[in-house]
């Protein structure tokens, strides 16, 4: 009777395990092991009792008899970005992110200006008004000149002084100074930001040093 009783069980295992629908191959679904374990896959394929598949969760291909699989629902094939295209994306936006190693000052400069670089727009801005101080400065101090000059060759009835005044060539003075100093700050902010672009290129500098023996003796070798 015993032996009757276990030929039936395997009976009914074998005819549980028949009614499981593995496909062959599967983009994308959900296994439910005899566990009522529930696990995401991707390219699923079914060969030799054994179903191979992708573990979404952990992206480690993964393998489970089929005696040990429960069901499995398939999904609509939807795209599923793998570790290893993850890790290309990202290199590509490195890629994209990192900084043209650029050595020409000119270059330097324009690129600065495109990237609207605080620190080199700042320095930029404050030279103009600089140039525009200077410009204005000067021009106020040689029309004041101007008008001095006119002003003593003129003649004048008996006790009548010169209207000449010093105050244009004093604001001359004082915009061509105020000027200079503001081009000069202007000048250091715009070089100082080119200074920190090439000093930030040059430290992804990263040579890779090797020994050589060879025929000619023991040495060693940069590579960069």
């Amino acid at each position: 009777m015993k032996k009757i009783y276990i030929l039936a069980f395997a009976f009914l295992s074998l005819t549980a395990y028949s009614q499981v629908n593995i496909p062959a191959s599967s983009s994308r679904g959900t296994i439910l092991t005899q566990t009522d374990q529930k696990i995401e896959y991707s390219n699923l394929k079914y060969e030799k009792g054994k179903v191979v598949y992708t573990n979404i969760y952990n992206g480690q291909q993964e393998f489970l008899y089929d005696n040990s699989v429960k069901s499995i629902e398939e999904k609509a094939a939807t795209a599923v970005l793998s570790s290893e295209t993850k890790s290309e994306n990202s290199a590509s936006s490195v890629a994209v992110l990192e900084k043209p190693k650029l050595t020409d000052k000119t270059e330097i400069k324009r690129f600065l200006l495109q990237e609207n670089n605080p620190q080199y727009k700042s320095g930029k801005s404050l030279n103009n008004i600089g140039t525009a101080f200077l410009v204005g400065g000067a021009t106020c101090f040689v029309v004041g000149g101007a008008i001095n000059l006119s002003s003593a060759n003129k003649t004048y009835s008996s006790g009548e002084e010169p209207k000449g005044s010093p105050v244009p060539l004093i604001i001359g003075l004082v915009g061509m100074g105020v000027g200079v100093v503001m081009k000069i700050s202007g000048h250091s902010q715009m070089k100082k930001a080119v200074e920190n672009y090439q000093n930030s290129t040059a430290r992804k500098f990263t040579p890779s040093y090797y020994a050589l023996n060879n025929q000619n003796g023991v040495g060693l070798m940069m590579k960069f």
